[in-house]
């Protein structure tokens, strides 16, 4: 068995489209994360526009200056003297009625550069996220805050889940009091204090995941010829009178494939990964998930969130691999097992919602839209399963764990039974 293994491997080796495509989808990977490194920008202290490692390391400086536990002492403090900063020069009551605009020129004029950049500093964005309603800039929902509202940081958190699930994708979905239950539990569970610090290399392999869609596609087209490529070489007749064709050698075929994906997702993972962590830093995996939005009701540390996400790319890899076996087992068109797979691939990303929530929830379950951190963990998708709620992460996997267990069998099936011509 071994030996047949083996022997299959090679044969998806040496096919030279395929070899050709994946080394190339791997190089293609290599430049997209070098690009994602250099373009990354950032605007200094004092307005120089930073790029690439520089941009990098004042994102990290500007993250350590602000990071430690956020209990609710230290948002009381930080919040009194944003106020203090914010409303030195101008009166809370001036901004709170403003358009963005308008209380932005507001600001810029009252204050100096450096006032200004320290008023602006993302963090207080972060800090105030709460509390904000609309497009309100952090100063405008600071000015709406008494003094005492800091208290009920952790609170605000709670309240502001409500109003999302209120809310309902901006009106276009009504959560069952499942769903909502379900949210409310897990955001519930979320621990306390929250953390703040620096953790950009796990949250952009978060923001890469869906360059795994490319690693999916290059596994397609290795392994459409598997069964198809015996029907279209005429292979298939003296395969199947062998004494072990229908047996041992389809059980091979299918082992083979699958050690084929798994070591070609772990070279875009490499890649992916490997590229994000050594150029933004390893650091910051034990933050909860929270660091990227207060809002997330995951109860997670980044480096968990962001294996639970890789998994998931696998197991969805995985799962068109099972699809292409069955499709190589029933088709002999090559191209035509290609192009369905490119397309649920890609073309599903790119099919126009028109705020339909109900055409959202059915494309989430593609990869370009599933590998996405902010639905996969920020959006609230959830769907009804009777009484229950069952959330994207765990759809993902029962829908691509069934897609497993259900085409694999079938492609063996279909390859047994195939009648030669």
């Amino acid at each position: 068995m071994f030996d047949l293994v083996r022997f299959e491997l090679k044969k998806l080796f040496v096919r030279r489209a395929s070899l050709i495509a994946c080394a190339g989808i791997l190089v293609m990977l290599c430049g997209i994360m070098m690009l994602n490194i250099v373009q990354t920008k950032t605007a200094s202290d004092t307005g120089e526009v930073l790029n690439g490692t520089a941009a990098i390391a004042y994102q990290k400086e500007k993250a350590a200056s602000h990071e430690g536990v956020l209990s609710v002492e230290r948002v009381q403090d930080e919040v009194a003297a944003y106020k203090e900063l914010a409303f030195s020069k101008v009166d809370p009551a001036d901004v709170s009625g403003l358009s963005g605009e308008a209380a932005y020129a507001l600001m810029k004029q009252a204050y100096d550069e450096d006032e200004f950049r320290a008023i602006y500093d993302t963090y207080y964005a972060y800090l105030f996220s709460p509390w904000k309603a609309g497009a309100l800039e952090p100063y405008q929902v600071a000015a709406q805050l008494d003094d005492g509202a800091a208290d009920g940081f952790y609170g605000a958190i709670a309240d502001k889940l409500q109003r999302t699930l209120d809310d309902g994708m901006g009106g276009t979905w009504a959560y069952s009091d499942a769903e909502r239950a379900y949210w409310t539990e897990k955001q519930a569970a979320v621990g306390e204090p929250l953390a703040y610090g620096y953790a950009g290399g796990w949250g952009d392999v978060l923001a890469c995941l869906g360059f795994f869609a490319f690693a999916m596609v290059a596994v397609c087209v290795a392994l459409t010829p598997v069964f198809a490529g015996e029907y279209q070489d005429r292979t298939d007749a003296v395969l199947l009178a062998a004494r072990y064709g229908r047996s041992k050698l389809v059980a091979a075929k299918i082992v083979a494939a699958f050690v084929f994906a798994t070591v070609y997702f772990a070279l875009a993972a490499l890649i992916i990964m490997g590229a994000a962590l050594a150029f933004f830093g390893a650091e910051g995996g034990d933050l909860p998930v929270q660091v990227l939005s207060l809002g997330i009701p995951y109860d997670l540390t980044m480096a968990e969130a962001t294996w639970i996400a890789v998994g998931i790319a696998y197991l969805i890899t995985l799962g068109f691999a099972a699809l292409t076996l069955l499709l190589s087992s029933k088709l002999r068109s090559q191209l035509a097992i290609f192009v369905t797979c490119a397309a649920l691939i890609f073309l599903t990303g790119m099919v126009p919602s028109g705020g339909n929530a109900m055409l959202l929830h059915a494309l989430y379950l593609f990869p370009l839209n599933a590998l996405n951190d902010q639905v996969l963990f920020n959006a609230l998708v959830s769907y009804q399963a009777g009484p229950f709620a069952v959330d994207l992460v765990g759809l993902l996997v029962g829908i691509y764990a069934l897609a497993l267990i259900v085409c694999v069998p079938l492609a063996a099936r279909a390859f047994r039974r195939h009648q030669v011509v």
